[in-house]
């Protein structure tokens, strides 16, 4: 009809943008930023670890500020729409180029270590060929682009499985941790003993371990960006915010005590991979567990 506009439909609802959260925020990062907070703390467990928990209160405090943008200005566009509306639009569009080529740049990381991660338990002991990995790079991309032109109900299906699967594994790993600290062998409990007695870092050290796992936490704003397709922004957008970022916190901190659990922090940062060794220490465990259960 003449003088109405046509706008987005609002079809994303409070559960769906929890999965949306969950699925933006928790990514590769987890496995590689460990090694980072690690290494410029000092391979100090509790400065690691106090690092993690403070990341986690800064990026709840930014998305809830970012999130009161969305819920005043709920359009889709996120900050081009901000940029335009407060700086004007040539800043806007140059903004959003820059995007044309950063997003791209971190789905093509992104993914490289997905196929990295995915290839190397088959070259146990060596480094995995180059050709492999970014063949299989490629392969993922090509079948996420495909399955994007299903439509959104498609997508909204593999982006739940994902977030499911991705949630099973942090969550074994996590488990794992807590059981072996909870058996209590010395080697395991031994680095979380006398943990502030280790050398403490530097000021520029600090920065750059919050920098390392601030990454992990990126992602949070994925609701603002799609602002004009959530039912009522105003209360969903910083519900789900508050619903699902302690929860990705308690589910980081517990997944690097499991780390720390495993692997002494100079193995994790020695480790160009290492969350392949957590896997592999997880699987021994469970075997050894199930090889016990058996004999009784």
């Amino acid at each position: 009809e003449k003088g109405k506009s046509m706008q987005l439909l609002r079809a994303i609802g409070f559960f769906r943008g929890n999965i949306l959260i969950f699925s933006a925020t928790i990514g590769a990062g987890i496995f590689v930023s460990p090694k980072g907070v690690l290494k410029y703390s000092s391979l100090n467990v509790a400065v690691s670890l106090s690092i993690w928990a403070a990341c986690a209160v800064l990026t709840l405090i930014s998305a809830l500020s970012h999130a009161e943008l969305g819920t005043t200005f709920p359009r889709s566009g996120a900050q081009y729409y901000f940029l335009k509306r407060s700086l004007g639009s040539s800043v806007a569009f140059l903004s959003l180029w820059i995007k044309l080529f950063t997003h791209p740049l971190r789905l093509a990381t992104e993914t490289l270590l997905l196929s990295t991660y995915t290839i190397q338990p088959f070259y146990a002991g060596c480094p995995a060929p180059e050709l492999p990995k970014k063949c299989l790079a490629l392969a993922i991309l090509w079948s996420l682009g495909l399955l994007n032109t299903r439509g959104v109900q498609t997508v909204a299906w593999l982006q739940t499985i994902s977030t499911v699967a991705k949630m099973t594994v942090l969550c074994f790993i996590s488990l794992t941790g807590i059981v072996l600290l909870g058996i209590g062998k010395k080697e395991n409990v031994a680095r979380f003993e006398n943990a502030f007695d280790a050398e403490l870092p530097k000021v520029s050290q600090i920065a750059e371990a919050f920098l390392q796992g601030l990454f992990a936490y990126s992602g949070t704003s994925i609701l603002n960006s799609i602002a004009g397709e959530i039912k009522n922004p105003g209360e969903n957008i910083p519900k789900s915010l508050i619903t699902v970022l302690p929860m990705v916190a308690v589910i980081y901190l517990l997944a690097n005590v499991s780390y720390l659990a495993v692997l002494t922090p100079r193995e994790i940062v020695s480790a160009g991979a290492f969350a392949i060794y957590i896997w592999m220490h997880s699987y021994i465990f469970v075997s050894d567990f199930d090889a016990i259960d058996s004999g009784s």
